[in-house]
């Protein structure tokens, strides 16, 4: 089942009928990824799969991939890394049900009885994403640059007396 992302979905009418949404969405759509990403082109896929588990509680298993360009932390290049975020999200009326979620859950608070599968996704997307990203060591320049720097540093002249100030 695809849906049309500009309309809200039902996640408990969806688990009823054991729907599953699949889709693809546009990276530069993302209102929130505007300061992170290099590049808001491309888009990525996603599939959204409702249920109910034995406790009845309503269950989405979310699963995101996507290609995104960031900017290396280290050496300010570009740098693509590839997403990929499955999720087990279990619907809560309120912050008051979150303790009682088996521990495989994560939750989503559902305020009204509809969703945007374009903010949940999106939610989702900001989970996954790095923190710092980097290229690695032998592949960044930023690396060499440091090491450079590192090697043509002229002796301290005071350093020997950090040394007898540890003994």
């Amino acid at each position: 089942m695809t849906s049309d992302l500009s309309q809200s979905i039902n996640p408990l009418r969806l688990a009823k009928a054991r729907k599953q949404i699949k889709g693809s969405l546009q990276v530069g759509s993302f209102g929130r990824l505007e300061g992170v990403l290099l590049d808001k082109s491309g888009e990525l896929q996603y599939s959204l799969s409702f249920d109910f588990d034995e406790a009845r509680t309503c269950i989405v298993e979310c699963t995101i991939d996507a290609r995104l360009t960031f900017e290396c932390q280290r050496c300010f290049k570009p740098i693509a890394i590839d997403i990929h975020k499955s999720s087990l999200l279990a619907i809560v009326k309120d912050k008051d049900d979150f303790d009682a979620l088996a521990q495989e859950y994560e939750p989503l608070e559902l305020d009204e009885e509809h969703i945007s599968v374009e903010e949940l996704v999106e939610d989702e997307l900001l989970l996954a994403i790095p923190l710092s990203p980097l290229h690695s060591e032998d592949d960044c320049s930023g690396k060499q640059v440091l090491d450079k720097v590192n090697a043509d540093a002229k002796p301290q002249p005071f350093a020997v007396l950090a040394t007898l100030k540890k003994k």
